[in-house]
Formats: structure tokens, sequence, C-alpha cells
């Protein structure tokens, strides 16, 4: 666990709106090595192995090859199957397939081929052994609370227990055919699923039956239910607390993954007489230029997404590219308004190339103010090519290259400076953006496309003659951040529609991941000990997270219009940081290479419904580093489940409410509402993911309490919102 302390400088700024396949040709001889550490893996039959086979592309020299094809084969079998036929290396030099197992149990090959150079190929080692199985359950009905027997194979592999989609508890020793296990409360009468879960897998289901009243939950601390509303009223009834007293944490959810679904609830306790809850005033705010220009361009995409044409079966650039040099001149079209569409809407620009690095070239439009020096201009480059763009393409895979140049080219112009209203300058500006017309082969004889891959930023203009005025200063802390932000964008859209024929990834989620680029520059900055750079690349996700945690139920999650708010951006990246913290750094890879999106895209990248993912996290952002929260130190995946590994959230929100009280307006965003026994009642409206934080609080010897939710009628939740009420006993 990371505390940061130290490091979060007071360096908030504006917030920023960041709007923002040919192979290249392989060096003579170039050689692919695998990664020793993917080498040699084991999985169960039937689940994916936990890290993804890896290779090395490098030039004689020993230095990184880009965007080089490798190709993948299964040799000796034909069960396992591998994510991509071929894939491109990163920026690192870096490619990389994931590997979904067989039923079988099995060794295998997996080999990989460099395309350009079929004679250099590199060889896994894959082990995928006998899955756990359940053959009985003994005896076959029961009632919530009562001690059952599982017969069947490799119990001892499973770390948990489901039935009826509750976590059951596992009583003494286990052996690998035998385990005994306390029946959960609140799941409906009748036939229950119950199954075994282990890594990446679960187990096919035996049927059981439930059957009998619930008894009381009589929940230990750090126990955890999430209950659908049907089985809630007569079943979720809390005993009296002890000596000790008790702490329950209720947070009513929405865990579909849906976009925009909303539904309306009632949530109560039947303790005494029932005390009304306020929930919190929701407002709405006209988003602002720069808001509405980068939801506007991701629209775009998923429009062209419809009707594009994978690049292998796309024609050649119309000319062979040449090397770009310093000094060399040409011209690009511009968006120059925030709905561009037609020709007119674009404007023609001149521009000069000022850096040509290894991965980036900028360029500098001649009707720019001459304001920024040639050393800064180089300094800036090389961030971007020494720092950012191994990053983010070393977590979300390679770009496109539809011009054949080998460069991600920065065009800094003021027609971008224009684009925020002048009125808008001390709110949200436009830094910089990506637009997929650029590298999207079905525009390449369009004259609005530039063909190639562009991310278009502010220039400096200290006198504001193109808009707001931007110093040098601004530009060279702004940019770079909207530079990883929108480089996310560009390989999403490659990976997604122009590699596998897939749909644009959905708007929620590609935003949650362009923000998690932005994070993942911040450690990369923080790991070299450069203070300021973490501090700017950081700041911007915690200030969204924490607005976002101070009224969660007024937002959402999975928003569907736009790309989000401020407050949804930072829920989808507090919930990526959480997903990846959980499953692993290859995640981000997992959610871009591939034609999945959403929550399916979710699920399938860490192996797990997306309810329960979205509903655990939730849990989280309250139970994580919460020093009152007692959890039992022998149960690891109670523990570990409800925690951020990467920041110490708590210790992170009061370190900038002391810097920064008139931003970070409280010590932690969450405040619950708090409520002394059962005697509640808290009505609102549930949205997509999202949901709200109640903490019940008995003291010793309070007698118990019952808890109905419903709908505000009173009638049964039910619907696509898919409504939880997740229960965790805290202390």
């Amino acid at each position: 666990m990371k505390h940061w302390s130290g490091w979060l400088a007071a360096v908030l700024v504006l917030p920023v709106a960041a709007c923002g396949d040919g192979g290249p040709d392989i060096p003579e001889p170039a050689t692919i090595t695998a990664d020793a550490a993917t080498d040699g893996q084991s999985a169960y039959a039937g689940t994916r192995l936990p890290r993804p086979l890896a290779v090395r592309v490098t030039s004689s020299d020993g230095s990184s090859v880009t965007r080089a094809e490798v190709r993948w084969t299964v040799i000796g079998t034909t069960g396992p199957t591998v994510s991509d036929a071929t894939t491109l290396s990163d920026g690192n030099g870096r490619a990389e397939v994931f590997v979904q197992l067989g039923d079988a149990a099995e060794t295998f090959e997996v080999r990989a081929t460099l395309v350009a150079v079929p004679q250099e190929t590199a060889s896994f080692t894959v082990t995928s052994v006998a899955a756990p199985t359940l053959s009985a359950v003994v005896p076959a009905s029961f009632a919530g609370g009562d001690t059952v027997e599982l017969r069947g194979t490799g119990l001892t592999n499973a770390f948990r227990v489901d039935i009826g989609g509750q976590r059951a508890g596992v009583l003494g020793a286990r052996t690998d055919t035998r385990l005994t296990v306390q029946v959960p409360s609140c799941i409906a009468p009748g036939a229950v699923e119950i199954k075994l879960l282990f890594e990446y897998g679960e187990s096919a289901p035996i049927i059981g039956t439930f059957e009998g009243s619930p008894p009381l939950l009589d929940l230990a601390p750090g126990d955890f239910l999430s209950l659908e509303p049907g089985v809630v009223e007569g079943c979720a009834a809390f005993p009296g607390a002890g000596a000790e007293g008790a702490e329950y944490l209720l947070t009513p959810q929405s865990t579909s993954g849906v976009p925009g679904v909303t539904v309306d609830y009632r949530l109560g306790g039947t303790a005494g007489v029932q005390t009304p809850i306020a929930a919190l005033p929701s407002s709405v705010t006209a988003p602002s230029t720069a808001e509405s220009f980068h939801a506007y361009l991701r629209e775009r995409e998923r429009g062209f997404a419809e009707t594009a044409t994978p690049l292998p079966q796309a024609a050649a650039p119309a000319a062979a590219a040449q090397p770009i040099e310093v000094g060399d001149e040409r011209d690009f079209r511009v968006c120059s308004i925030v709905t561009c569409n037609d020709p007119e809407d674009f404007a023609q620009v001149t521009a000069v190339a000022r850096y040509v690095g290894e991965h980036a070239a900028v360029y500098v439009d001649l009707e720019a103010p001459d304001t920024i020096r040639t050393a800064e201009l180089n300094a800036l480059g090389q961030l971007f090519d020494d720092d950012l763009y191994p990053v983010v393409t070393g977590a979300f895979g390679a770009e496109s290259d539809i011009d054949e140049n080998g460069h991600v080219l920065i065009l800094m112009t003021p027609v971008v400076n224009g684009l925020t209203p002048t009125s808008e300058c001390g709110t949200a500006i436009v830094t910089g953006f990506f637009f997929a017309i650029d590298i999207d082969p079905q525009f390449q004889n369009d004259e609005r496309s530039n063909r190639g891959e562009i991310f278009y930023a502010l220039t400096p203009d200290p006198a504001g003659s193109a808009g707001c005025a931007h110093p040098v200063e601004r530009i060279e802390r702004l940019v770079p951040i909207t530079f990883s932000h929108e480089m996310q964008h560009m390989i999403s859209y490659h990976q997604h529609v122009l590699l596998r024929g897939g749909g644009s990834e959905v708007l929620w989620l590609n935003e949650g991941m362009s923000h998690l680029s932005e994070e993942l520059a911040a450690l990369h900055f923080e790991a070299l000990g450069d203070a300021t750079r973490f501090s700017q690349f950081a700041v911007g996700n915690l200030y969204n997270a924490f607005v976002y945690l101070k009224a969660p139920g007024n937002n959402f999650v999975l928003p569907q219009l736009g790309s989000g708010t401020l407050e949804e951006r930072g829920a989808s990246w507090l919930f990526l940081r959480w997903l990846t913290d959980q499953f692993g750094p290859d995640i981000p890879r997992r959610l871009s290479e591939t034609a999945e999106n959403g929550a399916a895209n979710i699920a399938l990248a860490a192996g797990e419904p997306f309810t329960r993912l979205v509903a655990e996290w939730f849990v989280a952002n309250w139970v994580s580093d919460n020093p009152d929260v007692t959890l039992p130190s022998a149960d690891s995946v109670k523990i570990e489940r409800f925690r951020y590994s990467t920041w110490d959230l708590r210790a992170t929100f009061l370190q900038l409410y002391n810097q920064l009280p008139d931003r970070f307006t409280r010590p932690f965003p969450i405040i619950p509402f708090d409520v002394t026994g059962g005697n509640f009642v808290l009505s609102d409206t549930l949205k997509a993911g999202s949901g709200e934080y109640v903490l019940i609080t008995q003291s010793p010897g309070q007698e118990g309490f019952t808890l109905t939710f419903t709908r505000q009628d009173g009638s049964q939740l039910e619907g696509v919102a898919r409504p939880r009420l997740n229960v965790t006993r805290l202390r």
C-alpha cells in the first residue's frame, strides 16, 4: 500500500477536457525473444493463463522494434486457443497474447513467429491441470445455517464456495474430495446452484434444494453479502447486538452493466419508528464546450466503427512514406469548431517539423505565435518519446501506423486554442484531441482526413491572440497529460475497430481507460523520483474521484450520454484502478486488445461477473484502509477484495485536504448516512453502477432489526438496473 506523503504537491489546475495498418520495415537482422517470466505457466483446464505470453522484438543493436507483427500458434493440441492469431509489438518491442485453456489436462507448446523474419521464433510451454469439480451435496435439501458436505475432486484448490449466489462458510479442514460448509442465509427457496470458485474460473454447478425459514443474519466481521431485492424482505433480519455492539455497511446499488439505466428504490429498517433520511440534493451542470467536444469526437468514433474495414483488408497508403526530418513542412486539416463535420469546418494549416524523435514528431503551425524555443520543444518531444509513448503503449498495446512513417505526429496549432470560448478560459479548456477520421482507412481519400496518427495540441499564446492566454509553462504542464489520455483513445480505436473489426469501446470505459493512462504515467514519474510530474499527472484523477465519492448516489458509474462528467470519470477511473489492483497489471491490455467492449469486456478480462465486481469495488471505496474496520486477518480473500493496493485513499485525500482545502473540502469524501439501530428509511434513485453508503451502528445489547428493499411504491425491485443490497459487517 502506498501513501504518497510529500509527493502530492499543490498543483491542481483547471479541469481539462482531453479531446483529445501497414507493418513497419523490420530491421535485418531482427530477433524475437521469449519473456522467461511468462514461460512455463500452468492453470486449471477451462480457464485462462494468469499472465499473457510475451516476447520482445529487437534489432541487431538491441533496440526495441515497434509494431512488429508476431504470429501465435498452438502446437500439438486443438483445445486451447490464443486471443489473437497475430499481435503487434508496442513501444517497448513487447508483443503479448492471452491463452484460453481447453477442457483437457495436458502440456503443450505455443510458438511465436516474427512474421517479417519467419525463421525467428520463440516457444512457450503451457500446462493445463484438472480443475476442481463437484459431484454431490449431502444432504441434498437444506436451510440457512445448516451444515452440508460437498463431494468432488480438487476441493483443496477452491478459494470460495457459492450456494445460491451467496458465499458459504467453510468449516474445519478440507480434503481433496470432501468439504464441509455452512449454508448461507438469504437464498430464495427452491432449487439452487452450488459451485466452486477458483483462480480465473468456476466449476460446473450441482443442484441442491433450499427450504425452510431463513435464520437471522449472523455475520462475522468481514462477511459480505450481495442480496437480490426479492430475498431481502423477511430474510435480512439482523440479530440484537452483543456486549461489544456491531456495525454494518449497507450499500444499495445498481450493479447493471447497461449504461444510463436507473431505478427508484426505498430502503428501510423496521426497528421502532422509521426516521426518514434526506438524500443529497442532485444538481445538473451543463457541460462545458471542452466536455461537449470530447464527447462529440468519441460519439463520432462509434459511428465510424459501424462501417470501418479492418486494416488487413484495407488498401495501402497512396504513396510510400518518406522519413520525417526537422524543417519539413506539410499541410493539415484541423477541426475549427466543436461539431466539425463538413469540409468547411476544418481549417487548413501549414506546419513545420521542429522535433523528430524515435516515435514522435512535433509540428508547429507556421501561424502560431513564436514563443516556444527549440530547447523547450525538444524537451517536450523527448518526454513524449522516452516516457509517455513507452508507458502508454506498454499498458494498452500498439497504435496504428496508417501513414507508415513510424511516428505519432503532435501538431501544435492555434486552431486548437480557438476551440475554447474566451468566456470559459477559467473553467475547462480544450487542450488537445485525437480524431479517428485520421486513422480509419475508409476516410483515406476524404479531404477532412490527414491520414496519419495525429495528436492536435494547444500552442503557447501568452497574449491570447487565438483565444485563451496560454504561457509556455502551461503548455509544458497540460499537453503531456492530454497526450497520454488521447493516445489511449488512438490505441483503443486501432485495437478494437481496425485490427479486430469490433465496435468502438463504450464511452464510459473508453474514458476510464484514458484516465487510467494518465495515472500510469504518474506512477512512472513517481518511480523516477519526479515529484512534480507525478503530482501533475495524478491530481486530476484524484480530484475527479473525490467529487464522485462526495455524492455517489447522484452520479452514474456507467453514464449513457457523452464521456461523463468529472464525477463520472472519477468513478470509472477508480473502478479500473481497483480492478487492476485485484487482477494484475495486464488488465489494461486485456481490455484494449479485444473486440469486446463495455461490461462484457470487464467480465471477460477479470473472469468474473460484472455485477460481483462492481459491488465489491463499491464497498472497497469505504472499507479500504479504514482504521475503524476490523477484518479477520485469517481470511485473505475477504481482506484483499475490499482494498486498493496502489493508493491509500484515506491518507491521500487527507493530505490533499490539508494542501488544497478549497478543492478537497473534507478529509475523506464519503460520509455515509449514519444510523443508530434500524429505524430509518431512505428513498432515492439508483444509477447504473452507483449507489449509496449507509452505516448502521448497534450499541451493546441493542435490539435487532430487519430490512426492506423495494421500489418507492412498495413493489418489488427488478429489471435491467440489477439492483442489489450489499451488506458488510464491519465490526
